[in-house]
């Protein structure tokens, strides 16, 4: 029709002038589509999250999405006059909306009904390789171990009793980080860091990759406390498939096509093939697993799933345990092997700590103001995850409505860099942001807690039990780090590069 439409304003033009003519036709459609979708609209639907205004219909901001989309949010953010109200962005057709604010995210959190995590978590199990006939059961099939009054929880869902028994204070909590602390100790021993960790080695100097060191210290020592060692054992070369896949898995949660993706596949293929390789060995022989690896794998087999998908639905945890450890722990060393001061400050603090052993450590630690508070900043700046939820229903969100249909999406590093709660130069690192002193510090905390709720078997851990793990679990790694039997320096017995 379009075409004939063209052939009819076409006729009696000269030859010359009819590419013109159909020229400024798709002119004027297009002219009426902008106006339509970003100025009519809007005024006929004045409760709808406003709209970023884009030039290609359908791709909408997808090239700019996928080059940068932390600069595509700040930019989209600041055009709305940096309120922080939710926003809307147009991305291969998929409408997303943006919600920048920390109350705005807490609702989100709170509402479990309307907008829903679950679609977006079949999503990943079948990403990571589960068949959907695996998917069905995780989402159909009841639990039977754990508390009782839980037991009306489809599999997928019990994850967060499971996790939460395991990381509870307690025998089970405890002999976690008895195995991680031993670990830790033992991959930081001067000899411990072999030739093929160094990139030069002369008398009592030894040159390290800073980068390589956190990955292998941090990837071996909770993968193997979590899992046993039998994992690595399967494959010594995992860590260098996980880095890979870790790198690009953006890739994954965003569905780029297998050819856009090549790397990433490979590797996620790599690490499918572990832990599958991994569960296909009786229990016996594959001892020192953690108890809520146990569970679950019990509970995936009771439902009837096999080794294939038992490996892929561990693929999520999997990530996450490895995922942000080695790249806070990068950023913390960094800071500190730069700054002089600052390394003696923390030095100060952690030495009384560490002395008198292993045992209760990380209560010890978490009474270091200093060492925590660069912890905050270092997650406050180098953290860029982020959360997805369906919108099963239109949802008032404050003074907006989210239509049903529509995906929102919660980038939590541009709450982490919100001047209202961080104070000046959000840009900036700074050691001293959230020392006790600061009057505002409680308040800080509070919102990295908001961001702080990795995903875990499909469901997410309570923000702020689970930003004090995490730091209990950083910054015992740090004091590792600082006080073993190596001299950290830019210059020195160790060269950090």
């Amino acid at each position: 029709m379009f075409t004939n439409l063209l052939g009819v304003l076409g006729d009696g033009l000269p030859s010359g002038y009819r590419g013109l003519s159909a020229f400024a036709l798709l002119g004027v459609a297009w002219l009426s589509w902008y106006m339509w979708r970003f100025t009519i609209r809007p005024a006929l639907h004045p409760m709808q999250p406003k709209e970023m205004p884009y030039w290609i219909p359908v791709i909408g901001h997808g090239i700019q999405f996928f080059k940068d989309s932390e600069a595509t949010f700040t930019k989209s953010r600041k055009y709305f006059g940096d309120v922080r109200k939710p926003f809307a962005l147009t991305v291969m057709r998929q409408r997303l909306y943006i919600v920048t604010s920390p109350q705005d995210v807490s609702a989100i959190y709170r509402n479990t009904t309307t907008l829903t995590f679950d679609e977006f978590v079949r999503d990943m199990m079948l990403s990571f390789g589960a068949s959907e006939e695996g998917v069905r059961k995780m989402w159909e099939s009841r639990r039977t171990g754990g508390n009782v009054g839980s037991l009306h929880k489809v599999l997928a869902h019990a994850g967060e009793d499971y996790y939460r028994q395991q990381f509870h204070p307690g025998d089970r909590l405890n002999d976690l980080w008895s195995n991680i602390q031993d670990r830790l100790s033992a991959s930081l021993q001067w000899n411990a860091i072999t030739s093929d960790k160094l990139l030069s080695a002369q008398h009592d100097v030894k040159t390290v990759s800073l980068m390589d060191l956190c990955q292998d210290v941090l990837f071996s020592s909770a993968t193997s406390a979590v899992f046993g060692d039998r994992l690595l054992q399967l494959a010594p070369k995992l860590l260098k498939a996980f880095i890979v896949f870790d790198d690009e898995s953006w890739k994954l949660t965003y569905k780029l096509p297998p050819f856009l993706a090549k790397e990433m596949h490979k590797a996620r293929q790599e690490i499918f093939a572990a832990l599958q390789s991994y569960f296909a060995l009786p229990r016996d022989g594959r001892t020192g697993a953690t108890w809520v690896v146990d569970i679950l794998e019990t509970e995936m087999r009771r439902i009837g799933l096999e080794e294939h998908d038992i490996a892929a639905l561990f693929g999520m945890p999997f990530w996450v345990i490895n995922g942000n450890a080695y790249k806070l722990c990068f950023w913390y060393m960094a800071y500190l092997v730069n700054d002089a001061e600052l390394l003696r400050a923390v030095r100060a603090e952690v030495d009384p700590a560490i002395s008198q052993g292993l045992l209760g450590l990380e209560g010890r630690l978490e009474e270091c103001p200093r060492l925590v508070a660069v912890y905050h900043e270092v997650l406050r700046c180098h953290t860029a995850s982020a959360s997805v939820r369906s919108v099963a229903a239109p949802t008032d969100l404050g003074d907006v409505t989210l239509d049903a249909g529509a995906k929102v999406l919660l980038p939590y590093r541009q709450l982490h860099f919100d001047a209202s709660v961080f104070g000046p130069h959000v840009e900036e690192f700074r050691a001293d942001r959230f020392l006790p002193t600061q009057i505002s510090a409680k308040a800080r905390v509070s919102v990295l807690s908001v961001a702080a709720r990795p995903i875990a078997q499909g469901v997410m851990w309570q923000g702020e039990n689970c930003l004090r793990l995490q730091r209990s679990w950083f910054i015992v790694t740090i004091s590792m780090l600082l006080l073993c039997t190596l001299e950290w320096r830019k210059q020195g017995s160790l060269d950090v590069t």
